[in-house]
């Protein structure tokens, strides 16, 4: 069968830094339509287009499959037109693809949060799949969710609330100990990837989860009970066992950098996934505001609750990758592979989140001063309509 992207236009990147699984290549990057056709020596890729990069550095976009929201937008009661506005600005910024995460309340609330963002993903492109970050977690364990988002395990409330989000509920926070083994692997079954959290399990209790099927962790080490000598609690069950990919905050106040290093040197470059885990405040500086139905304040680093309960993150993925890629002597390949093929792989995204033939041509493109262009499925986010890349790179043919 012929790829339909074969008759459209090839557009080359020339001579770009290209971020690759396992080195930064030089190399001309040849587009068409919408995914990666090729890599060739720098120099020599012929197309219809040609734009000189100057040695620019080009990565995969980033996913992020656990945001709040972000710049006063709160995914769990914003509009349709207001999630995808916000995505789409999140997309210029090199995160391609997001997955709005739902906290957990009513269930008026969230049948009414998941319809708006099963409608905004008709809106935006970044748009993949939906989070819900409960609502069967532990009360003992719950962070910042607000106390009437905190459900017994209920089979019918489940199958309303993935009804509401028409199959596009992606991912679902539980607590091991709240949710019996055998509803936890109907989880896949339709479609949903259950993910350990919020949850006062013990180290048996995470291991049977991950037996029935369970392949991943929400915000490793928050909202879980911390590492015990005579206790090890789930914490060391996600890191020993290999089949599991975690998610991890990389803003300097949900983990410690060594906790980050250990849990490097366990589960590997291939078994963490960075997430912001941003809410409204992210990027607002000093603000402060209401999030989860409390007030929220933030000193620009980190949002907090009166009592000093983190909410969330204030930090974006890009900025949230940058600074643990200093602080950790990660290269960028490293940092790919947590803010991108990661969770592409975890979410099942085919062809996503590596700069590889045939692959989804989301890419970022950085000089010295930072993002330039970001290009989504081939097309620039900016301006669609208008030139591919910034003026300052150079148009050859």
């Amino acid at each position: 069968m012929s790829n339909p992207e074969d008759s459209l236009p090839k557009v080359v990147l020339r001579d770009a830094e290209a971020v690759l699984p396992d080195r930064v290549l030089r190399a001309d990057i040849v587009l068409q339509g919408s995914v990666i056709a090729a890599l060739s020596a720098p120099g020599t890729a012929a197309g219809d287009e040609i734009w000189d990069l100057g040695g620019r550095r080009v990565s995969p976009g980033l996913i992020d499959a656990h945001i709040h929201g972000a710049r006063g937008v709160d995914f769990s009661s914003a509009d349709a037109e207001t999630i995808a506005a916000c995505c789409d600005d999140l997309a210029l910024l090199g995160i391609t693809s997001i997955y709005p995460t739902i906290v957990p309340g009513s269930e008026q609330h969230m049948i009414a949060a998941l319809k708006e963002c099963v409608r905004a993903q008709e809106l935006s492109k970044s748009i993949l799949g939906i989070h819900l970050e409960g609502p069967f977690v532990s009360g003992g364990r719950r962070g910042a969710l607000p106390v009437d988002g905190i459900h017994d395990w209920n089979e019918k409330l489940f199958d309303r609330l993935h009804d509401a989000a028409d199959g596009q509920l992606r991912v679902m926070t539980f607590a091991p100990e709240e949710v019996p083994i055998s509803a936890q692997k109907k989880f896949n079954s339709v479609g949903v990837l259950g993910s350990i959290g919020h949850t006062c399990a013990d180290a048996q209790q995470t291991g049977e989860s991950i037996d029935a099927g369970i392949r991943r962790c929400t915000h490793l080490c928050n909202a879980m009970p911390p590492i015990h000598q005579r206790d090890p609690g789930p914490v060391m069950a996600l890191l020993l066992d290999d089949r599991v990919r975690c998610e991890v905050i990389l803003d300097g106040h949900h983990l410690d950098d060594e906790m980050v290093k250990m849990a490097l040197k366990m589960k590997g470059t291939g078994g963490l996934m960075a997430v912001s885990d941003a809410m409204p405040l992210a990027d607002m500086g000093v603000s402060s505001g209401v999030f989860c139905g409390q007030e929220v304040c933030s000193d620009g680093s980190s949002a907090t609750l009166a009592d000093g309960t983190l909410a969330g993150s204030v930090t974006l993925l890009p900025e949230a990758l940058r600074r643990t890629g200093e602080m950790l002597g990660l290269g960028f390949p490293e940092l790919s592979a947590i803010g991108a093929a990661n969770a592409a792989q975890d979410l099942g995204l085919p062809r996503r989140g590596l700069i590889q033939s045939d692959y989804r041509a989301d890419l970022v493109i950085q000089g010295q001063q930072g993002v330039e262009a970001v290009l989504r499925g081939g097309v620039p986010i900016k301006d669609p309509q208008g030139p591919r890349l910034p003026r300052e790179v150079e148009r050859i043919q």
